[in-house]
């Protein structure tokens, strides 16, 4: 087995002139397994056990009963009337109102019966302080799981929140669960509906575990969060970034992950361009199953050489990259000439980059991206024109939301309606308001609203899953 590319257009073309130009190449990354394969999980989820995430959730009939009791008073804080409690919640709407964390251990009481002996499981509480509540136990152990998740509930860790403890918790854990075959997908799952310190210490520990082969996926629950912080957690790692409204949708997500997991069929894909001289990098972008953009690091090689974590390849699932070079001009690069035969000229073509894709279950994948010089290049083909409007509606967002959090609101209000444009050509009208109401926000209050920034980022995130 090895990793299979597609390159669109499978040969690039530039035009012939003196100055440098923006070059297209789609590239497509799939690999086929022989029969049906379920891979182990060495796993490790990380849950947010601060205060907000025991709060009990009323259903609507619950909510009422609380108003006429006069138990439920609508007040006034900072101009928006929201409901607070006036009492203490009555033991029988306690008892049949479950929290966040009820609907986390439900789920993870499901997930234990469909772990088995070749799996792997870490359960980490974490709030102002973090603990190990399963630590790194066999798929088999079950009433081990089943006796860890019953204190999930019943742990009291402080009032602010460091997620950093947990994930350091959950890495060390996944660490204890490696053998000596190391056969497993190596997932680490965040669940978080708040704030936390030490955001940066977060990415650092990230950017470690992608290192590592492992792979970090979030939840956000609820519109407190941050979402910068915990799209940049998947995205520098490989995983999924998952906004959830409803802590309902909890154990839906949980297991979804797991499943994911289980259909690796090609874990730890790294991406190394080296890239030929005057040539420039201007983007990685993941155009599919997650619209993201790649971080790209630079190589301890002297050469200009970046590279860039993909994660994990599902069996039913390619992985799609857009890259972006700047090609020099002609005469700044060593072209490889090729005669076409009589008094025809030679064709200028120029190895732009070699690309090699690594992965720790197969033989590196190495690929020369050479483009040729021609007087008239034809057309990108409509595919490739799709994925950069795509890659550039999501770089937008992400300069938009910059300048917001900066306090520059006029580029923000510009780079927000910019993104609606984007998102109108692209067939999403309704994402397109969205950034319009961000924009005038901004105008009116100087603000965005929370609930209005992670509906765009998520949702642009979705526009590569078509």
């Amino acid at each position: 087995m090895s990793i299979q590319l597609d390159f669109e257009p499978a040969q690039p073309m530039l035009a012939q002139h003196r100055d440098p130009q923006l070059c297209y190449t789609l590239v497509t990354l799939s690999a086929q397994a022989t029969g049906s394969r379920i891979r182990a999980v060495n796993w490790a989820l990380v849950a947010d056990a601060s205060r907000s995430m025991r709060i009990p959730i009323v259903n609507e009939q619950q909510f009422r009963q609380l108003v006429r009791e006069g138990n439920a008073q609508e007040v006034l804080i900072d101009g928006i009337p929201v409901w607070q409690l006036a009492h203490p919640l009555p033991s029988d709407v306690h008892g049949m109102a479950p929290s966040a964390l009820d609907y986390t251990a439900r789920a993870l009481h499901s997930i234990v019966e469909q772990l088995d002996h070749t799996d792997r499981f870490s359960l980490v509480a974490c709030a102002e302080e973090a603990e190990i509540l399963i630590g790194n136990t066999s798929g088999a152990d079950r009433s081990r799981l089943v006796q860890g998740i019953g204190h999930l509930k019943h742990t009291h860790l402080g009032e602010e929140t460091d997620l950093a403890q947990g994930v350091q918790l959950g890495l060390q854990e996944l660490e204890r669960g490696r053998n000596n075959i190391d056969a497993h997908t190596e997932r680490l799952l965040l669940l978080t509906d708040g704030f936390t310190r030490h955001p940066e210490r977060c990415l650092a520990l990230a950017r470690q575990a992608a290192t590592t082969g492992v792979t970090i996926s979030t939840i956000g629950l609820g519109g407190e969060f941050q979402e910068d912080l915990l799209t940049g957690l998947a995205d520098v790692s490989g995983g999924r970034a998952i906004f959830l409204g409803d802590a309902e949708a909890i154990p839906h997500a949980i297991a979804q992950e797991l499943a994911m997991a289980r259909s690796v069929i090609l874990r730890r894909i790294t991406l190394t361009l080296a890239m030929s001289y005057g040539v420039t990098l201007r983007r990685v972008t993941q155009i599919h199953p997650t619209l993201r953009m790649l971080e790209v690091i630079p190589s301890t090689n002297t050469s200009p050489t970046w590279i860039a974590h993909v994660g994990d390849l599902e069996q039913t699932t390619p992985v799609v990259l857009l890259l972006e070079l700047i090609a020099p001009p002609i005469s700044a690069a060593t072209t490889v000439t090729q005669q076409h035969g009589g008094e025809q000229p030679a064709t200028p073509r120029v190895r732009l980059a070699q690309l090699t894709l690594h992965s720790r279950d197969v033989p590196a994948t190495m690929y020369d991206l050479v483009v040729s010089y021609v007087s008239a290049p034809p057309p990108l083909p409509p595919v490739v024109l799709d994925a950069a409007a795509r890659a550039n509606a999501a770089w937008l967002q992400r300069r938009a939301l910059e300048a917001a959090s900066s306090g520059d609101q006029a580029s923000a209000m510009a780079l927000l309606r910019a993104v609606a444009a984007r998102l109108t050509d692209l067939g999403e009208p309704g994402l397109a308001a969205t950034a319009l109401a961000e924009a005038a926000a901004l105008q009116q209050t100087g603000q965005t609203t929370r609930l209005g920034v992670k509906e765009l980022t998520y949702a642009t995130r979705r526009l590569g899953h078509g």
